[in-house]
């Protein structure tokens, strides 16, 4: 009682590894676990829909945005910005000028 005869070990090996996609999706937190699940229950019999699930659950995830740490200023490394900025829109005028060139608001 209790024995987990050889069979059952074998069925739970093959089970083991007909969703080892979906298992490497679950360990690596993927966001799109459950579109891997779906291909890897439905078309993982073939032998493509198993190797396409595999692919994806190892696939690394894009990042669609990157964030700058607030408080920062990006500024481009080569030349500083000369002249006044202007607080509006955000861009910088020639030094001597009294008004913006891009929105003509009063420059300080």
């Amino acid at each position: 009682m209790g024995n987990v005869g050889i069979p059952e070990f074998a069925l739970l090996l093959l089970l083991a590894l007909y969703f080892l996609p979906t298992i490497i999706a679950a360990v690596r937190k993927k966001r799109n676990l459950s579109a891997i699940l779906l291909v890897n229950l439905l078309l993982g019999w073939s032998i493509i829909g198993w190797i396409v699930a595999l692919v994806w659950a190892v696939s690394t995830e894009v990042v669609d945005t990157v964030s700058i740490p607030t408080g920062s200023t990006v500024q481009h490394p080569s030349f500083p910005p000369q002249g006044k900025f202007c607080s509006s829109c955000g861009k910088y005028s020639q030094a001597d000028s009294r008004f913006c060139a891009h929105c003509g608001n009063a420059l300080a």
